[in-house]
């Protein structure tokens, strides 16, 4: 080839070469731009599920955050990933709240008491005399049924099987015990109690049994059988209750109470092993109207009563209390909360009134946001006992 021609190929060579390079350069960059992005997003996910697992496991930070809703919350230590710190935060978000319904027929006053009847119905006997209620949750309205066989009184109970009876202890210093059929509108007398009931007494019922705190300034736990219409003393709660006692059953063999009497006792029964234990203090004392409910997860929900608006939730995992929204009105004597299958629970406010209210009981959310080098992600959780949901993930 001649020296012309050779050049000439040469030349055309390196035109063909040089944007070859050129564009394999520009690969790389935006390879390794691509890369680093990738490194960014995979500390950012790292510290979000860090921010899930605080939540999650560590007890007193959810508390701290529970505290503070709508206020994010630094979740520490600290963590690098990648050549990254970023910083995650967390917030509580307010999904709770109360809604003012019908109200009942008449004043609830020293006796009142509410319970779930399953499907569409709650019931309440209003205190103080023979009054027995049903409220529809549908339809938001009450209607009257059969009276109770006598008066009730402070100390008067009521729990449901769920099935087809409520059970009901009528207080004031009596040993009266009744059944009501649902189906068949109708009272029944069953055995007495082993001693007199009065302020603080509570039912609850579990797999065949009525479990009842006496109240009255005793410790006494006692179990009813069902199929034997009989009472059996059980293992003696902590401290002696009195006004404000509660009883709420929690699944798994396992009660939670409240002592009252201006006290700040809270407990765990287990059944099957008969045993008690202390748990941490409910965060304000506990007085006439002190109720509970379970919701179902991991929260009990708490009226403080002693003519408050103080209401509380508590977290079974984490054996911490936050405040919750305090209630409409003052809660006193006769104050009672149920939960009926679904987002609420309902509280009857006592305390010679006839407000009636329910809450909100969705499962606590949370927004997780981890941020470094100008990228953010932000994730939505909800937390309901042990399981954690993702409700969105936002990438920006």
């Amino acid at each position: 080839m001649s020296l012309p021609a050779t050049l000439i190929a040469f030349a055309v060579g390196l035109l063909l070469i040089v944007p070859l390079l050129s564009s394999s350069s520009t690969g790389l960059l935006r390879t390794r731009a691509a890369d680093q992005a990738l490194l960014q997003q995979y500390a950012l996910d790292a510290g979000v599920e860090y921010g899930i697992w605080k939540l999650r496991y560590d007890g007193a930070f959810r508390a701290s955050v529970d505290a503070t809703p709508m206020t994010p919350v630094t979740v520490s230590p600290g963590m690098t990933l990648n050549g990254l710190s970023p910083t995650v935060t967390a917030t509580a978000l307010t999904t709770s709240g109360w809604d003012s319904l019908a109200q009942t027929p008449a004043n609830a006053v020293a006796g009142a008491a509410m319970a779930y009847g399953g499907g569409d119905y709650l019931f309440a006997m209003r205190g103080s005399n023979l009054d027995f209620w049903r409220y529809s949750i549908s339809g938001n309205s009450w209607t009257l049924r059969t009276d109770s066989p006598a008066d009730t009184a402070n100390g008067a109970a009521l729990t449901w099987d769920g099935g087809n009876y409520l059970y009901a202890l009528r207080g004031g210093d009596n040993r009266t015990f009744w059944r009501y059929s649902i189906p068949g509108n109708s009272w029944s007398t069953m055995a007495n109690t082993p001693q007199r009931v009065r302020n603080g007494s509570a039912l609850a019922y579990a797999g065949g049994y009525v479990y009842a705190l006496r109240g009255d300034n005793n410790p006494d736990l006692w179990r009813y059988s069902v199929a034997g219409d009989s009472w059996a003393s059980r293992a003696d709660a902590p401290n002696d209750v009195r006004n404000g006692g509660a009883l709420v059953y929690a699944g798994s063999n396992t009660f939670y109470a409240l002592q009252g009497d201006g006290q700040t006792g809270f407990w765990r029964y287990n059944s099957a092993g008969n045993t008690w234990t202390v748990l941490t203090d409910i965060p304000a004392s506990v007085d006439d109207g002190g109720a509970l409910a379970y919701s179902g997860g991991d929260f009990v929900y708490a009226f403080r009563g002693n003519n408050s608006t103080g209401f509380y939730r508590y977290s079974i995992l984490a054996d911490s209390w936050s405040a919750d929204d305090n209630a409409p009105g003052t809660v006193d004597v006769g104050g009672s909360l149920a939960y009926a299958n679904g987002d609420y629970v309902y509280g009857l406010r006592g305390d010679t009134s006839r407000a009636f209210w329910r809450h909100s009981a969705v499962p606590p959310r949370y927004d997780i946001v981890a941020q470094a080098s100008g990228r953010t992600t932000t994730v939505r959780i909800q937390i309901s006992g042990s399981t954690v949901t993702i409700l969105w993930w936002d990438v920006q």
